[in-house]
């Protein structure tokens, strides 16, 4: 083989000279320059034409362009000057300045179009919305009808390096007469590619305008066609107008957003894994500045929010998983009222405005209404769906929550009570919220605030023409819906039907709150009302709304001036569950007083109340609650005085309340100790006979009443119906029950009544009640002149206090009447259902001059002078009461006597007589019974009676008083003597005995006698009386002639002497006597001649009058004689005979003589 010589250049120079290659170079260059030609001459005239051909056809308006240039050996194209026209208008639509479109030769093995770069010189589209639903580009959004499988067929191509330089958008809103502008809008997409040898590539996109003048920035990553598309986004906006926007809500709203701007720095990141479920998470800050929301018809500011920022940490939001690292809310202000209607103003203004009927999917305004999206993309329809998930729970987590400078303000206009609420200053930061809708769970870390006011002010109700109109149940365009599944159940809380999900478990692990402060204020009140809590600090653990669930709390706050409150324990929601320590001290009551004012007469002065215990609470199965308090009470330095007078009416140190036990289930009441100390009290009768203490509550149609003063009281209703009840006549004694019936004391009816005793008793008991250093003040203005006394030192225990029916309460107490000791000892059941007690009270030397009111008001007497002590014994007893009332008057001595209409006209100096001893001692024992259902009973009133009635019954039956003291009873007032005697018999020594006793028992006392005679008995009597006397006379004669002495006590005539005395005693008479046939004397019996003697013997006044001396004489003798009653003491008086008697119209008197005393 032979090899050749010849030079590479050599072979090259022969290999050009061949035909074959000069042909083919000849061809290359002719398609070269024709290629050239083509490119550079005739593609820009086809392009151009075709341009301004299609677009007309297609899009159905005129387009223009200025000049196409074509290179076709760098594969470029740039079109110039581009207009698009509205149809049948001369208005730009769209237009650009120019577009360069770069390609790369790989397109032509890659059948397909590779831009290697594109960009787009100031493009400008005008929008204009003509109406609510339609826009002039509606006819290009009308998208072509394609096969499925051209829709699920991704399209082949590489873009590279596309730009849009200095692009502008103008939208006309026609309806609202608004325009808006994007301005020096840039896009860059570096590169975009399906084709498979550009998966890999990562695409940068960037967005930047200003829209409405506001800078907003896009700027990313992407590879939206790989087999796993992924995709990041950043947007940046600074300061967007809100209120641009407002009129493109879904909704139209009924509020005014005069301000609102966004700003914003977010990143979204959008990752789907072949076959997998996609990824969206968004991260970043939103920022929302100077919102302002207004009323339109009032142009009143409801919502001023200076500063929103919420910051995103990487939520999912396709897996529902929110994750917010922080908000913070600062300075912002809300505003809310409820209207006279009942509704609330943000109610309305939040309310979406009535949607229109929305057309069908078919139906042709559909179709023409809402806008079709333009042919895109589908770069998953080659793989299928991955499944989503159904009912995915959400979890939103939330780092941190700040609220700095919170104010709220809430206003009820309702005329039934205006109430204003308002919260200023309100500082707060909510750590680590979570969210989780799947276990229905709300957990917080722990919410923490610094300060806040408070301030609730309640205003005078307002008068109304019409009550408000109810708020209707349903819901209107105007007011919000309430679900109608909730309910409230008294026991078991909130609860839900049927088809309602359980309800969210909410847990908090810690709540501190401190440098709180609230300000309650009541203006409804005629006298408004103020309390302020300051200092308030809470710090709540481990807060749960689970079942059995307990927390701590710890809280604390100032009360008004001085006050101080604690509350220390464990807390459970459901069931409610309270085990708290409670301490309050010196807790101001003052501002109790405006809610009682218009019912009382007295003003609360001051009063603190204090006290220290547990509090049990726990809610059973039934919805009831068990448990209880136990602890002290205190209620101190309490001072009331008159409303009208400012005088002190009640006031005292210190109420104390020891071993307090308050059970729930069963309810009952148990006290260790009770100790009032250092108390005053002012009772008062006024001229009416009404206790001040009757007036201390009054009903809104009386007037003021004063408390402490006379003058000022009126009389009342009461008043009057006591007066009517002194006049109603009666027989006896009138004035006497007149007097007693003005006593002003509760009646028993007042007091209780057996009708009204069916509720059972709750179980209290008070172990010790000890009183100490007490003082009341008691006037009388009843009585005329007044009373006035003073009870010093009050004092004792009361032991034993219950309420069950067979337990005493002991008493003990004691204290001085003016200056007079008094001591009450006993026992009592005042808990029990009905009043039981045994009480005994005694005083000691209470002078009774200070009391002369009273006697001059009962008796029509003053007293000048006196001491009182009196021993009294009460018992009541199944209502029943019974007492003993003894009183004993030292040196009693009325003055003169005082002109009283209603004081009893009763001789009380002869009263004083009879009851008071030699001693100048009057002691009386006044039993008194009734019963506490009748009812006009009144203690005070049956004391008086009694009193009164034991003076009538002194003056008017003396000897029945001085029989019950001395014996002799009602026989005392007389001494019976046989007809026609003067001697006093052996049974009349016993009279006169009690009778002498008497009268030196009561030495003021004087005896008047004065006999009865001449009754047919006494005459009769005074005959045998005479034959009698005869015929002692002759045995007396008899003896004296037989020389034998005559005895000291007088003869005695033996039965079986009479007859033969008798009969020479007749025989001696010179009446005419019964004779024989033979005129002799007759022999008669004895029996005949007493008769015969008897009618012959004369008796005249003088006689009878002679034997009621000898009576009387007879009387007085034995007193003073016997009885050693002095004898200007005893006075006789002058006989009276029975025709004496006759001519006064009187009844003949019995033979005997007649005391009266004087």
């Amino acid at each position: 083989m032979t090899v050749s010589s010849a030079s590479p250049s050599t072979r090259l120079a022969a290999f050009v000279r061949r035909p074959l290659f000069i042909r083919s170079f000849a061809g290359l260059l002719a398609a070269i320059l024709l290629y050239g030609a083509f490119g550079y001459v005739v593609l820009p005239r086809i392009i151009q034409s075709q341009v301004e051909k299609i677009i007309p056809e297609k899009l159905h308006r005129t387009a223009s362009i200025s000049k196409v240039e074509v290179r076709p050996f760098a594969l470029a194209l740039t079109i110039h000057d581009f207009s698009m026209r509205e149809p049948q208008s001369d208005a730009v639509f769209a237009s650009f300045e120019t577009l360069t479109v770069n390609l790369s030769a790989e397109s032509l093995w890659r059948l397909a179009p590779v831009v290697q770069s594109a960009r787009l010189d100031k493009p400008y589209v005008h929008l204009v919305r003509t109406d609510a639903h339609h826009y002039n580009i509606d006819d290009l959004l009308k998208k072509d009808e394609k096969s499925a499988a051209e829709e699920q067929k991704p399209a082949r191509f590489s873009l590279n390096n596309l730009e849009i330089a200095g692009g502008r958008i103008d939208f006309e809103d026609q309806p609202a007469g608004a325009r808006h502008a994007v301005e020096s809008l840039d896009i860059g997409v570096p590169f975009i590619s399906s084709l498979p040898s550009q998966v890999d590539i990562v695409v940068e996109p960037l967005l930047s305008a200003k829209v409405n003048g506001t800078p907003l920035l896009f700027k990313g990553k992407a590879k939206p066609f790989a087999a796993d598309r992924e995709a990041v986004l950043e947007l940046k906006l600074d300061g967007l107008d809100l209120t641009r926007f407002v009129e493109y809500l879904p909704f139209k709203p009924a509020f005014k957003l005069a301000s609102a701007r966004l700003d914003t720095r977010l990143a979204a990141s959008f990752r789907q894994p072949h076959g997998q479920v996609p990824s969206l998470t968004l991260s970043g800050d939103v920022q929302l500045k100077s919102l302002q929301m207004t009323d339109p018809k009032s142009g009143k500011t409801f919502l001023a929010l200076p500063e929103l920022r919420v910051t995103l940490d990487r939520t999912s939001i396709l897996s529902k998983q929110i994750d917010v690292a922080k908000v913070a809310i600062k300075g912002m202000e809300v505003e809310a009222s409820r209207l006279e209607d009942g509704r609330i103003d943000l109610q309305r203004l939040f309310a979406l405005a009535p949607a229109a009927t929305p057309a069908t999917q078919d139906s042709p305004a559909a179709m023409e209404g809402k806008p079709k999206s333009a042919p895109a993309v589908n770069a998953a329809a080659s793989t299928p769906a991955p499944a989503k998930p159904q009912d995915a729970a959400t979890i939103f987590r939330l780092g941190e929550f700040d609220i700095l400078d919170l104010a709220m303000r809430y206003t009820d206009r309702r005329p039934a009570g205006p109430l204003s609420a308002g919260v200023e200053k309100f500082n707060a930061t909510l750590r680590k919220l979570a969210v989780d809708t799947g276990a229905r769970k709300v957990e917080i870390g722990e919410v923490v605030s610094k300060s806040a006011h408070i301030q609730v002010r309640h205003d005078k109700r307002q008068a109304s023409a019409s009550a408000p109109a109810a708020i209707p149940a349903v819901a209107n365009a105007n007011t919000a819906v309430v679900p109608a599944a909730v309910k409230v159940d008294a026991k078991a809380g909130l609860s839900s039907d049927a088809n309602t999900p359980a309800g969210y478990t909410m847990s908090v692990g810690r709540i501190g709150i401190e440098n709180w402060e609230a300000l309650l204020e009541d203006r409804s009140q005629a006298q408004p009302a103020s309390s302020k809590l300051g200092s308030i600090s809470l710090n709540m653990t481990d807060l749960s709304t689970a079942p059995s669930a307990r927390s701590r709390i710890a809280l604390k706050a100032t009360a008004n001036r001085n006050g101080q409150l604690a509350l220390d324990g464990t807390l459970g929601i459901f069931p409610l569950h309270a085990d708290l320590t409670l301490d309050m001290h010196e807790v101001d009551l003052l501002p109790v007083q405006p809610y009682v004012t218009d019912r009382i007469n007295l003003q609360l002065s001051r009063a603190g109340l204090s006290g220290k215990g547990k509090l049990q609470l726990d809610q059973q199965k039934n919805g009831e609650l068990a448990g209880g308090f136990k602890g002290e009470v205190t209620l101190a330095n309490v001072a009331t005085v008159d409303k009208q007078s400012g005088s002190d009416f009640l006031r005292w140190k210190s109420l104390y309340f020891g071993g307090v036990d308050v059970n729930l289930q069963p309810l009952a009441l148990t006290v260790e100790q009770v100790a009032l100390s250092d108390f005053f009290a002012r009772i008062i009768i006024d001229p009416s006979g009404r206790i001040n203490l009757q007036d201390i509550v009054r009903s809104h149609a009386e007037d003021r009443r004063s408390l402490t003063e006379a003058n000022a009281r009126s009389a009342g209703p009461q008043a009057g119906q006591t007066a009517a009840s002194a006049a109603s006549p009666d027989a006896g004694t009138a004035k006497a029950k007149a007097a007693s019936s003005a006593v002003p004391e509760m009646s028993g009816a007042k007091a209780g009544n057996a009708t009204t005793r069916a509720q059972p008793v709750t179980p209290v008991k008070i172990g010790k009640l000890t009183l100490q250093g007490g003082r009341v003040r008691f006037t009388d203005n009843f009585i005329k002149p007044n009373y006035t006394a003073n009870l010093m030192g009050l004092g004792g225990v009361v032991t034993g206090l219950s309420s069950n029916p067979e337990s005493r309460a002991t008493v003990n107490l004691r204290g001085q009447v003016n200056s007079a000791p008094l001591t009450v000892a006993g026992n009592i059941n005042p808990l029990k259902g009905d009043l039981t007690m045994d009480l005994q009270a005694k005083v000691r030397d209470m002078e009774l001059a200070p009391l002369s009111p009273y006697s001059g008001r009962y008796v029509g007497y003053g007293i000048e002078k006196g001491k009182l002590s009196f021993d009294v014994a009460y018992r009541i007893d199944k209502r029943k009461l019974t007492a003993n009332n003894r009183l004993i008057l030292d040196q009693l001595t009325f003055g003169d006597k005082i002109d009283n209409a209603g004081a009893a006209s009763l001789p009380v100096h002869l009263a004083v007589a009879l009851l008071r001893d030699r001693n100048g001692v009057i002691d009386l024992n006044l039993p008194i019974e009734g019963s506490l259902d009748e009812p006009q009973f009144s203690i005070g009133a049956i004391i008086v009676k009694v009193i009164v009635n034991t003076i009538t019954k002194a003056v008017t039956a003396p000897f029945t008083l001085l029989g019950s003291l001395f014996g002799g009873g009602e026989e005392l007032s007389y001494l019976e003597f046989t007809p026609g005697r003067a001697t006093i018999a052996a049974e009349g020594d016993d009279k006169l005995k009690a009778l002498a006793k008497a009268l030196t028992e009561r030495p003021a006392l004087k005896l008047e006698i004065t006999a009865h005679t001449g009754t047919e008995a006494e005459i009769e009597g005074m005959k045998r009386a005479a034959i009698l006397r005869k015929v002692r006379a002759l045995k007396q004669k008899n003896l004296a002639d037989r020389g034998q002495p005559v005895p000291e006590g007088g003869v005695e005539v033996k039965p079986e002497e009479y007859p033969a005395l008798l009969a020479k005693v007749y025989k001696g008479e010179k009446f005419p006597k019964p004779r024989n046939m033979i005129g002799l004397q007759k022999d008669l019996p004895a029996a005949e001649m007493e008769k015969l003697m008897m009618a012959n013997t004369p008796i005249d006044e003088d006689d009878l009058t002679a034997l009621g001396n000898r009576r009387a004489q007879a009387v007085k003798d034995w007193l003073l004689k016997n009885g050693q009653v002095p004898g200007e003491r005893v006075f006789i008086l002058a006989t009276k005979t029975a025709t004496q008697e006759a001519k006064s119209a009187k009844e003949p008197g019995p033979s005997r003589v007649d005391f009266s005393l004087r």
